[in-house]
């Protein structure tokens, strides 16, 4: 959807010795797999790998063989004990996701399917499901059913803020509006060059999802950066700006517009709309969609205003 990136926790750990059972459920979940999952492909049932994970039982060597093919490691480092690491030794740096419970399972994992435009993992009969990006987990959901008297006290108006990022805000503020999954605000800038909007899921848990603000193809961050007031380009170096007859800079008009004294070209506000239409237009966007934005800046320009 060429939208999302996320905020990881980095959680710090002190190594100790990882069984076969840790290797195998932590090579498991790098890989996108529940135990069924995994079960299917090395011929087992999923008591078999609970089993494995949990230490109560060892696979069998084929199955080993079977796994490290799985999981592109050796069977040496599936087998061998890792050696215990002191915290003054080593440091194992893990990225996870983040943690979230919700009261209504199934339509949690509709809202965050279409959000993200992803298919969730579920496991466990309902009980859990991950969401991946890139092999890596970006949240994961817990159905609150099977959390007898789990106690939200503390948490405020909502249990949990999920952060994500985007590369043009206008535009995806526009796609979530069209999912018409949840309550989505208006475009917020409570300060200097941070925008956001917020979007509330089932579970009335809040996602604000922030990024690069464009308005009338100019970013919001480079607004005090001098436009051209004939084509609206950004004049952020010297030699962008128009020059006067004496070949003085001149401060209104860029150096594509306006040279020695005179404009390059005479036309009409709308010719000029039309000959633009190629620099505004971004990738994937229609000549209408580029054409309405530049009618929204041009006319406030004094070169046309008029």
């Amino acid at each position: 959807m060429g939208l999302l990136y996320y905020s990881q926790l980095e959680v710090v750990i002190v190594s100790s010795e990882r069984t076969i059972g840790d290797k195998i459920q932590a090579n498991r979940l790098k890989h996108g797999l529940s135990q069924e999952a995994l079960a299917e492909k090395v011929g087992v049932t999923r008591q078999s790998v609970s089993k494995w994970e949990l230490g109560l039982t060892l696979p069998d060597i084929d199955k080993v063989v079977m796994l490290s093919k799985l999981f592109d490691v050796t069977t040496d480092m599936l087998l061998l004990d890792e050696p215990h690491h002191s915290w003054a030794q080593s440091k194992e740096t893990l990225k996870w996701g983040l943690y979230l419970i919700v009261k209504d399972f199934a339509k949690s994992i509709d809202f965050y399917e279409k959000l993200l435009c992803k298919r969730a993992f579920i496991m466990g009969y309902n009980r859990f499901a991950q969401f991946y990006v890139d092999n890596k987990c970006l949240f994961s959901i817990m159905n609150e059913a099977h959390l007898p008297n789990h106690d939200y006290t503390g948490c405020g108006g909502h249990k949990f803020v999920l952060n994500l990022w985007t590369a043009d805000l206008l535009k995806e503020h526009q796609r979530v509006k069209c999912l018409n999954i949840g309550h989505t605000t208006g475009i917020i800038h409570p300060h200097s060059n941070y925008y956001f909007f917020n979007l509330i899921d089932p579970d009335k848990n809040v996602i604000e999802i922030t990024g690069n603000y464009y308005e009338g193809g100019i970013q919001m961050s480079d607004k005090n950066i001098p436009h051209c007031q004939s084509c609206y380009m950004p004049m952020d170096e010297p030699q962008k700006f128009g020059t006067e007859p004496d070949g003085n800079q001149n401060d209104d008009y860029c150096c594509h517009c306006f040279k020695n004294g005179k404009f390059t070209y005479n036309s009409t506000l709308e010719e000029a709309v039309e000959s633009n239409i190629p620099w505004w237009k971004s990738k994937d966007e229609s000549d209408d969609v580029a054409r309405a934005r530049i009618m929204e800046v041009f006319p406030t320009l004094k070169r046309w205003k008029k």
